[in-house]
């Protein structure tokens, strides 16, 4: 078995006591001996100052890529992947996708992955100021003192309680009066307060499920629920105890519509947009019962597809869908055709009219970075409280991590566009060799690598009945 050995200096007494390079390669080219391993080749990165370097680690990283033969990796300790046990455990999915095994140099570990998750957990138990500031809250929460936003139709007062905001709550009894007397459904009343021009707090469209948050929430009555506390008579109420509880009986009784589900996402989630009213269109997964005519049997369909927001939600636009395995394809065949020499003056007159990337796109790389961190660090909870198996944990972290470069990757190139240190050329080009990528590696990409390499090359695809537009971010 072949051998790579991974070292990492803390030059920063803090970290533990420094170990020199030469004790390291000692250390590693003595456990290969004796182990009947290979070694091949080392790399070193060196902390200082309290930065925390992964330049060779991620040169490492290439380098496994590119002799694609299955190899292992030797480190002193599992900390010196990275001293934050969190990073930790990201490295080891991150080498674990590559197929390398990490074995330690100082340490027996019978799974480095459960060993560097114990590790995770209990610096995690020793960190309670969460809790201290959940407490906190829950505190104001008793005195009914306003939290975060407030639904509409109230702001927070002078005492910090919730009070009304008139034309906001005479909205507020519009859409009950709607839903209870006239017997409009959700839909119907987004429409028609679309069609009246009454407009959300933000000043955008209604739609089903705004509707539908404000027929469920309680604080209407007059009670403030936060943190499992509920604080009656808190506030001033909009909504009568006798009608709230009325439209609950109704929302209760209604069935649900169709067998409609938006999960699991489709593949095109949030990068098709409709190409007549611009909105974006969901994925929609719809299983169908029917019995049939011919021997009275059962017969069930299942049908996914991509349906225009507006006309869903806020009942605007028309009815427009595409199958999604057809629309996927016909994606697919597109963003080939991109990638050939005739589709490169293509390529420029688009890059000509495109939005400034580096000012509208960077903030929204960073939002999705921290919605992973957080998506990550809940699924180390449930590992380590025995929620999810620590084999489920390599899956659907892998796919985590997978995802996770792609969006670096991405911020990284523009943040680099910013510093002069590459011209918008290269940048492109990184745009179209990864949509070569992508079709080289398409049949054996996981689903959200798929997805986050189509979010890293395509800015947004433009579907219409008979065609598509796709906009790469160039």
């Amino acid at each position: 078995m072949r051998a790579i050995g991974y070292f990492r200096i803390f030059s920063d007494t803090e970290q533990g006591v420094p170990s020199p390079q030469v004790e390291q390669e000692e250390s590693f080219s003595r456990f290969c001996r004796e182990n009947g391993y290979e070694p091949i080749t080392t790399f070193v990165d060196v902390d200082s100052g309290g930065r925390v370097s992964d330049t060779q680690y991620q040169r490492m990283l290439r380098y496994i890529r590119k002799q694609g033969e299955n190899s292992l990796v030797v480190v002193k300790s599992l900390r010196h992947l990275h001293p934050d046990p969190q990073e930790t455990v990201r490295c080891l999915l991150e080498l674990d996708g590559l197929g390398v095994r990490v074995l330690s140099t100082d340490e027996a570990l019978a799974d480095p992955l459960a060993a560097a998750l114990q590790v995770w957990s209990t610096q995690r138990q020793r960190k309670g100021s969460g809790e201290r500031v959940r407490e906190a809250m829950r505190t104001r929460a008793i005195h009914g003192r306003g939290l975060g936003k407030p639904p509409f139709g109230y702001r927070i007062g002078a005492d910090q309680k919730l009070e009304i905001v008139p034309e906001e709550a005479g909205t507020v009894v519009l859409i009950y009066r709607l839903y209870l007397q006239e017997n409009k459904g959700v839909r119907l009343i987004a429409r028609y307060l679309n069609e009246q021009g009454i407009t959300t707090r933000k000043g955008g469209r209604w739609s089903i499920v705004g509707i539908r948050d404000i027929l469920r929430n309680r604080t209407y009555l007059g009670t403030y629920s936060r943190f499992g506390v509920k604080v009656p008579g808190s506030h001033a109420p909009i909504i009568p105890s006798y009608i709230f509880g009325r439209v609950q009986e109704r929302l209760s009784a209604k069935p649900r519509q169709g067998g409609y589900s938006r999960r699991p996402p489709l593949l095109l989630t949030g990068l098709a947009h409709c190409g007549y009213c611009g909105n974006k269109m969901i994925g929609v997964n719809r299983s169908q019962t029917w019995t049939r005519r011919k021997d009275g049997g059962e017969s069930k369909g299942e049908y996914r597809y991509y349906q225009c927001q507006s006309r869903a939600n806020q009942s605007v636009c028309q009815y427009h869908t595409r199958r999604a395995d057809d629309l996927e394809r016909t994606v697919l065949a597109a963003l080939r055709r991109f990638s050939s020499p005739d589709a490169r003056e293509q390529l420029v007159t688009q890059a000509a009219s495109a939005v400034d990337r580096k000012t509208t796109e960077q903030p929204e790389l960073a939002k999705k970075l921290k919605a992973l961190g957080r998506k990550f660090r809940r699924y180390l909870d449930q590992a380590s409280q025995g929620a999810i198996s620590l084999e489920e944990l390599r899956a659907m972290g892998r796919e985590l991590v997978r995802e996770r470069q792609f969006l670096e990757q991405r911020l990284a190139l523009l943040e680099a566009e910013a510093r002069g240190e590459i011209t918008t050329e290269q940048r492109r080009g990184y745009v179209v060799e990864a949509l070569e990528n992508l079709q080289e590696r398409w049949e054996t990409m996981t689903f959200p690598a798929k997805r986050a390499l189509l979010q890293y090359a395509i800015d947004r695809i433009v579907v219409y009945d008979d065609h598509i537009e796709p906009l790469l971010r160039l």
